[in-house]
Order: structure tokens, then sequence, then C-alpha cells
């Protein structure tokens, strides 16, 4: 039976075949595991790893295994491994690919290397995401591991022999490039892949970069060269934390750095994540006329989901939670703002998506948690919801199932409610303690009857 084409149909008697043309050697390990284990956790870095293992040695398809293999060697099951499967994808260590051949539905896992150290603390997302995780002071002992600068051969004089001062090739091969040659060169060429897959960030909105570069040049010392070389830090704040232009300005000149007039781009991706961590908290307490001023609305527009697939559109996570607990009556705690901001860090959900998902859970609950985030973004993740328009008819469905009565996923364990695709609980209303006495009433009934039978 085919894949649904919004909805992975994985069991552990899917097959599974690994493919790659990177290398994993020692060096790719080290970097695994100072800049990765943190962000994956220990199950997705061993699902990684086992899966270079089953790189086949010959490519005999047929001859494929099932991921039964894996979750036995793992000793986990099918939603562990997609919720931790899934980091490996985001983090471009991994791709995945649905086939079918005569024996049926299978997956192809493609594997990529491990960033080098200097693209990783170039990527915006994953530095700041690592920054996050580690801290400061683990972040800026890592960076510098793998700082490498040999300053004793800046002054000295290369003298190493080249390859033809070594080494002799007949002429004719040197002028004449073999056709074998030409050949391999040419096969893989057209096999070639990229190293390793762009984390997915999609800037929503561009910087009005002209107005940054003038008044940056206008109040401090730095030059316009070193702003394009930031271009793409300054771009990702701004689409993930809600930054515009004027605070940019600001945080830049309070992050320069002074002995060299440069951009310090650590420095200031750690006081955007400052900000945002306080705007969350603020803009909670800001009053209701000013919440609303922050959600525009199209004229006529009065249809509650419009204007909720609008606000979704048109507000970063952090401000639109803040609106959210506003409206309620509440205050933005520090968990939930946690939770929030790995849930965004991790690329689960769309902006708009994640918003969603955000009023969604208030509606029934006073509080995010990322367990009950977690459950709903892999449940949409793997239904294919990419827009508000998606996750409103993904609630609707749901909703509306026979099996499900009330209608919502299970957000708290004191309240049981009947097992659903989103979320499997069980019933623990009934207690050890509450089974002993049922034991016991059920014990000094049936001695009455003997008594009575006497």
């Amino acid at each position: 039976m085919p894949f649904e084409s919004n909805q992975e149909n994985l069991t552990p008697l899917t097959g599974f075949w690994c493919v790659t043309n990177n290398q994993f050697d020692d060096n790719s390990r080290r970097l695994l595991t100072d800049l990765y284990l943190p962000l994956i956790g220990t199950t997705a870095f061993s699902i990684y790893q086992l899966l270079w293992e089953k790189i086949p040695v010959k490519q005999i398809v047929t001859q494929r295994q099932s991921h039964s293999v894996l979750f036995s060697l793992l000793d986990i099951d099918t939603n562990q491994f997609l919720n931790e499967r899934i980091k490996l994808e985001a983090l471009g260590l991994l791709k995945t690919f649905q086939k079918e051949d005569e024996m049926g539905s299978y997956l192809v896992y493609q594997l990529f290397s491990p960033l080098s150290a200097k693209e990783f603390f170039n990527e915006d997302l994953l530095s700041v995401f690592l920054l996050e995780k580690i801290g400061e002071s683990e972040y800026t002992k890592l960076s510098d591991k793998y700082r490498t600068k040999i300053d004793i051969i800046d002054d000295a004089e290369d003298i190493s022999k080249g390859f033809l001062d070594v080494f002799r090739l007949s002429d004719d091969d040197l002028i004449n490039t073999p056709a074998e040659v030409s050949n391999s060169r040419e096969n893989f060429k057209n096999t070639e892949l990229v190293n390793t897959p762009k984390v997915d960030e999609k800037p929503s909105t561009k910087l009005d970069f002209e107005l940054i570069s003038e008044r940056v040049s206008q109040l401090y010392k730095i030059s316009r060269e070193d702003l394009i070389k930031n271009e793409d830090t300054l771009n990702n704040l701004h689409s993930f934390y809600g930054i515009d232009e004027i605070e940019l300005i600001d945080i830049i000149g309070k992050t320069e750095d002074l002995v060299k007039n440069q951009i310090d781009s650590d420095a200031l991706k750690r006081l955007a994540q400052k900000r945002f961590e306080n705007r969350v908290n603020i803009s909670a307490r800001v009053p209701k006329e000013k919440i609303q001023e922050s959600a525009p609305s199209k004229p006529g527009s009065n249809n509650p989901q419009s204007t909720l697939i609008e606000r979704a559109n048109s507000m970063t996570p952090a401000d639109f939670l803040a609106a959210e607990k506003q409206s309620k009556g509440g205050f933005t705690g520090t968990a939930e703002s946690n939770a929030l901001r790995q849930i965004a860090n991790q690329s689960f959900l769309p902006v708009p998506v994640l918003n969603i998902m955000i009023h969604y859970i208030l509606e029934s609950s006073s509080a995010l948690t990322r367990p009950f985030m977690e459950t709903v973004a892999n449940d949409w993740k793997m239904n294919g919801v990419k827009t508000p328009e998606d996750a409103l008819k993904r609630i609707s469905d749901f909703q509306n199932k026979p099996r499900n009565p009330r209608g919502r996923y299970n957000n708290s364990s004191n309240r049981v409610e009947q097992a659903t695709d989103w979320s499997k609980i069980e019933n623990k209303s009934v207690t050890n303690a509450d089974a002993k006495k049922v034991e016991q009433d059920r014990m000094e009934q049936l001695r009455k009857l003997r008594d009575q039978g006497k």
C-alpha cells in the first residue's frame, strides 16, 4: 500500500535503506558530540550513529531491513523514533524519502556529515540554539576550542615541495587527460551531493538594510562592509525575534566591539535573546486596548476564524502568546516562554501555525508546556500542516472523530480521556490504594454472605 501524501505510515515492519556520499570520521564524531548532542539529545544522537552503521556494503535494496531492527537495538517504539528523527532532519543531519517497489513501501535515509565548526558557528539558528542550550560559559569554551589560528607560521617561509617536484607523470598524460579519468570525473560530477543541507530558515520579511546602514554609519564607527558581512544574521534576528530596524540599530550599538569597530555577532545574538525573553513577560502586562492594536484585522472582517488567521500571520510567537495570555487576564510564565522558544528554535512548525497551536492549547489550559506542544507539533508535522488554515482543519477533523467525544488533546494527567491519535493516555484514575479498598469491600461482602448461609 503506498504512503499517504500527508502522513507517514511507519510501522516496525516498514523497510529502510541508508545512503550517503559523505564521510563520518573521528572529526565528525567530535563535532557531533560537542555541537549537536546538546541540541538533539542522547536518543537522536544514537539513532544518527546507528544509521551510519547501517549503510550497506552492497547496493541490493531488496535485502533491506525493517525498522524493527532499529527499534530493538535502540529500545524505543515507533512514536519515540519519529519524535527523535525529526530533530536530525531539522538540523540538516538527515533527509527522509519515501519509496515503493514490488516488495512494498520503504524509507530511504540520506545521511549528511555534521557542519564544520566554522560553518556551525556562522549559522545563526544553530549557534543561537546552542547558546541557549548550554549557556554562555560553555558556549565560549566551545567557540575557543574550535577557533584555531597557528600564529607561529605567520612570518615563516613555505619551503614545501609540490606534487610534480616529487612525483613523475608522462608528458602525454599531463597534456591530454586520459579518457578513463575524464569519464570518472564526469560520473562524480553527476552524482555529487551538497555536503549538508542548510537549516531551514525562511524569514518572512526582509529588513530595510539601507536604513540600518545609514543610521549605523552616523552613530557608530562600524563600516558598511562589516554590516554586509552580518546581513544574514540581522535578517534572521528580525524574522525570529520580531526585532525591527530601530531596535536592531540600538542592539548593534550596545554590542559593538569597540576595539575593532566591528559588529560582535555572538554578543548581538545574546542581547537579542535576552530582549526576547523580557518582551514575552512585559508584553503580557500591556493594557488590553494595546493588545488589540497589535492584532490588526481587515475592515469588515467579523469572522472570528478569519481574525485569528490574520493575527497568526502578522505576529511573532512571543507577541501572540503575550496577547493571548493578556486577553484571559493572565501573564506569561518563565517556563512556558522557555518552552515556546525551544519549540520555535527547533523549527517544528512555521510561525503562523505555531501561533494557532498556542491559541488552541490556551483554550483549555492556563499555560504552555513543552511535552504537550511537542505532541501537537509532531502530529501536525506528520500530517502536512503548513498554514493556519491547515492547522484549523486538522483541529476540526480531530474534534469530529467519533472515538474522541471530547475532541481535544489531553493536556492534564489529572483528567482521563479516551485514547486518540494525538495522545495515548493511560487511565490512572484508579490508584493502587483504591484497588485495595475495592478488594477489601468485596471480601467483607463475601464474609457476610457466608455468615448468613451458616
